[in-house]
Formats: C-alpha cells, sequence, structure tokens
C-alpha cells in the first residue's frame, strides 16, 4: 500500500496527511490531504537520476501562509466568473470579488485551503473526498472526489467526480506549476511549448474573456509549432499584453479525451503531453511567482515554471456561447486529466 504520513494540523487541529503513489518505473507522486494538493512529481532520468518536476512548498506551515505555485484542486469554479456574478434558472448569485473585480477559483469557497478526506488507496493511486456546501455564494450543495493514479507508463492521471443537489456552474483543474528541467531550476525561457488550439478567447486587462473567440493565426498565441517560453513571451510583450507573461485560455482543437500539447526542456530531453476532455486550458506561465519559498531550499522566480491548467473556458456561465460548465442537479460530472513524461531518445 501507498506509504501515508501525518504533514501537520490544520488551525482548527485537524490532521493533515501525506500520500506517496509510485509505479515499478520509480515514478512517484506526492499528494496531500490540504487542497488535495501534488507536492512532488518525481521522476528519473535518462541517468537514472531522480528530479522533481513541480514547484512546491516543504512544510504545512508554507503552504497555509503562502498557497502560490501549490499544485491543488481548484473549483467549485475554476478561473474567473465576471464581476463575481452570475444568473441561473432565474436567480441572481453575488459571489466575493477577489481578483480585480471578478470572482477567481471559487472566491471564499474555493477548494484550494481546504482539507479533503482520504477516500481511497491503491499502490498507486489515491481518492480524496470534498463536501462543498456552497459556503462560496455558489447553489447546492456538492460532493466531489478527486482521484490521483500513477500509470506503468510514466504519467499522472487525475478524475473527477461531482454531484451536486441543485443545477450549478462547475468548473475543476489543477492548479500545478511544472518545471521540467527541475523544480528550482531558475526560468523556464528555454524550455518549449506546443498546444494543439486553432482559436482563444482574447481577454480585458481584468484577464475576463471579452466574449469572441478568434483566430491564434498572426498572434503571440499561436502555439501550433514548438516554441520557446521565452520567445513566446517576448512576443506577447512585443504585442502591447501588460500581464508580464500568458495568462490565456486557449481553445483546444478536437473532442473529447485526446492529446492537446506538448511541452519539453532540451536540456534534459524530458518531455510531458496533456491530454484531457474540456474544451480549454489556461497557459500560466508563474508571471508574479517572484522570491517565494520552495522545495529543498530552493527559491521560485517570476517565470519560474508554467501552468496547464485544463478547463471549461473562464466566465462560461456568464456567456451562453461558450460550451458546458453546467452540473445538473443529481447528475454525475467526471472529467479527466492526465500528464504524461517520457525523455527524448
Amino acid at each position: 500500500m501507498p506509504n501515508i504520513e501525518h504533514f501537520g494540523n490544520m488551525p482548527n487541529g485537524d490532521a493533515v496527511y501525506r500520500v506517496a503513489i509510485e509505479n515499478s518505473k520509480g515514478m512517484q507522486v506526492r499528494i496531500i490531504t490540504y487542497g488535495g494538493i501534488m507536492q512532488s512529481i518525481l521522476l528519473k532520468d535518462d541517468k537514472g537520476e531522480v528530479v522533481d518536476v513541480i514547484l512546491g512548498k516543504e512544510t504545512l506551515d508554507v503552504y497555509l501562509n503562502d498557497g502560490s505555485s501549490s499544485a491543488a484542486v481548484i473549483g467549485r469554479v475554476a478561473n474567473r466568473i465576471g464581476n463575481a456574478v452570475f444568473e441561473l434558472n432565474g436567480k441572481t448569485y453575488p459571489l466575493f470579488a477577489n481578483d480585480r473585480g471578478n470572482c477567481l477559483h471559487g472566491g471564499k469557497g474555493m477548494y484550494g485551503p481546504r482539507n479533503f478526506i482520504l477516500a481511497g488507496l491503491t499502490e498507486n493511486s489515491v481518492k480524496l473526498a470534498l463536501f462543498d456546501n456552497g459556503e462560496g455564494g455558489f447553489p447546492g450543495e456538492v460532493n466531489l472526489t478527486v482521484t490521483y493514479t500513477v500509470t506503468e507508463d510514466n504519467a499522472v492521471d487525475i478524475f473527477y467526480t461531482a454531484v451536486s443537489t441543485e443545477d450549478t456552474p462547475i468548473n475543476l483543474t489543477n492548479h500545478v506549476y511544472f518545471n521540467l528541467e527541475g523544480q528550482g531550476s531558475g526560468p523556464i525561457y528555454d524550455q518549449e511549448i506546443m498546444i494543439d488550439a486553432d482559436f482563444y478567447t482574447p481577454c480585458d486587462d481584468t484577464v475576463l474573456p471579452t466574449g469572441e473567440i478568434a483566430s491564434v493565426a498572426g498572434t503571440p498565441i499561436d502555439l501550433r509549432e514548438f516554441k520557446t517560453f521565452g520567445t513566446a513571451i517576448k512576443d506577447l510583450e512585443e504585442s502591447g499584453c501588460i500581464l508580464g507573461g500568458f495568462d490565456h485560455n486557449i481553445v483546444l482543437n478536437g473532442t473529447g479525451y485526446r492529446k492537446v500539447s506538448v511541452a519539453r526542456d532540451p536540456k534534459s530531453k524530458r518531455y510531458m503531453e496533456t491530454y484531457t476532455d474540456l474544451p480549454g486550458v489556461q497557459l500560466f506561465t508563474a508571471n508574479s511567482l517572484g522570491d517565494r519559498p520552495g522545495k529543498d531550499g530552493a527559491v521560485y522566480t517570476k517565470h519560474g515554471g508554467f501552468c496547464l491548467e485544463t478547463q471549461f473556458f473562464p466566465d462560461t456561465i456568464n456567456k451562453a456561447h461558450f460550451p458546458g460548465g453546467i452540473l445538473k442537479k443529481g447528475e454525475v460530472f467526471t472529467t479527466r486529466t492526465t500528464y504524461a513524461f517520457g525523455v527524448e531518445s
């Protein structure tokens, strides 16, 4: 069975646990019940050396005091809801505005600062559960599970389920920051990204989609062929973007569970493929991650990692032409995202 250890206590005294799951090839993922956070993804390189490829914190106290760079489960609604309000079934729901007038990642009801329950274990998987009573102002009560599985082909598979007592918006993701050279190795400028997407959703200065679905052709958002993060960020800044890097929802090609992106590090030859059944992904390049404490004495810097947050589009609840994002009362919502790793020969 997986190794389980006490990782600390919540302010209310509840115990937080860390679970290590692994495959037979030496890949190990460490999950903590606080936030459902992936604390580490440990991989062997072609020389047999172990490298941790995600950003994180060393102790629970640091997570409690600084949630940045944590690979937490995000909900009830990941990303932004415009003006922190939405209407559903003829009723208006005001939310907490925690990001430039918008509700970000669930506002006061966000899942990242909450302690999940251990609901199931196997040698290579852990299932966590959370009861969401609508604290953030959302309708209904939601029973959520998230299952992390380490596969034999060196992937971490994330599977979510949710059931609500009322119709509700839903958008679940994980805010994991990757650095394929290794956590704490500095900016990702030489690492490369390719995303299979012909369109994106332009946003305003508050990072809220305008409602347009625009072609990536001729824009810095065109990542259909490999481009280094350094070049992509420079192109974006030269276009007049004031965000300091990427924080953009990209409209993925295809439907169903499919491969949507590849990232790779020329130095280590390590690569990561992303698979999902969702229509969008938020590409975020840690634009505000400056001088943050990390693991093993590392200090994380701006652009020290990248996120590929698979999702429904931001503000879907307020934009009828955006797909999905509504969970009907009593129905079972499921979604799956996989991050698969390898080393180029």
